[in-house]
């Protein structure tokens, strides 16, 4: 029988390389989910068309023809092209996810405010923010931003920039009896603080300063002080802003609020500094596109 020009059904073809696989039409009927008469027919009607024998049927057994030996590579190379062609393209019509861990507050007070450029420059990736207070083991994360770091041999670390800790007000508190223009005058005041322990988000090599830090630093007693404690420090932040008191404060988180006059810096010259913050994520990931494309990012804004 002679062969019509015309290639035969993609299906049929897929059919056989399963079967020549196996050397069985019920093995290939299995893992095609259909039955084995069906598998029977599709390499029959494959046989006729292509003119010749694919396989002899041996009692409880098939063996490959002359013929099917010399199909088989070429169709099994053939399929795997096809199938590894519309895996990329449907990966390529989807976008991209990045997740990024990183805490509530840097991600409230500093990088979402900053992600329309990003967002802009690729539109392709979408991010995908988790915001905790935890350290990430990456299994759902593909990087992290983290509040200190400490050397590990499976991850990459990228320093991105410093920070300052010093303590912050309302301007409607500097209209008042005590304004600050002593160090006593914060003995005045409601101290607010958050209960988040960054000792945790460090890796063990700094504690986030409290009051009593700065109550040495300012050599002024503060015990009797009304305090205010919330769990987040945007929320500290925000209730500075509104009156409440007088915050320990991270010059990245509140940079914004500086600059618009919500916030002042009190005591100018009384500074605590922390361990800044730094891109991490595992090596195993270095080659991951999105990264590359944020790591370059990020640095462009924070150097």
């Amino acid at each position: 029988m002679k062969m019509k020009n015309k290639l035969p059904p993609l299906n049929n073809l897929n059919t056989f390389s399963i079967a020549a696989k196996h050397l069985s039409f019920s093995k290939a009927a299995e893992e095609l989910s259909i039955t084995q008469a069906a598998v029977s027919q599709q390499i029959r009607l494959l046989e006729q068309r292509l003119g010749f024998d694919l396989f002899h049927r041996l009692h409880r057994q098939l063996k490959l023809t002359e013929q099917g030996v010399a199909l088989q590579n070429p169709i099994n190379i053939a399929l795997d092209r096809i199938s590894s062609a519309l895996e990329k393209l449907n990966k390529d019509s989807k976008k991209s996810i990045l997740t990024i861990s990183i805490l509530p507050s840097l991600a409230i007070k500093w990088l979402i405010p900053r992600l329309t450029d990003f967002n802009q420059k690729y539109p392709d990736i979408d991010i995908h923010i988790n915001a905790h207070i935890g350290l990430s083991n990456f299994k759902n994360d593909d990087l992290s931003i983290s509040f200190g770091h400490q050397h590990h041999v499976n991850l990459e670390a990228k320093f991105l920039m410093d920070e300052d800790m010093f303590l912050v007000a309302s301007p409607k508190l500097l209209t008042g009896k005590y304004n600050f223009d002593k160090l006593n005058d914060l003995k005045h005041h409601t101290l607010i603080h958050d209960s988040v322990d960054c000792v945790f988000e460090s890796y063990g090599i700094f504690i986030e300063p409290d009051w009593d830090d700065f109550s040495k630093l300012l050599k002024v007693d503060i015990k009797d002080n009304k305090a205010l404690t919330l769990s987040q420090s945007h929320l500290v932040l925000q209730a500075a802003i509104t009156g409440q008191g007088v915050a320990i404060a991270r010059s990245i988180l509140v940079a914004d609020d500086l600059d618009s006059g919500q916030l002042v810096k009190i005591y100018q010259n009384k500074v605590i500094k922390s361990p800044g913050y730094h891109l991490v994520y595992p090596k195993s990931h270095s080659n991951n596109k999105n990264i590359q494309k944020f790591e370059q990012w990020i640095l462009s804004i924070c150097h």
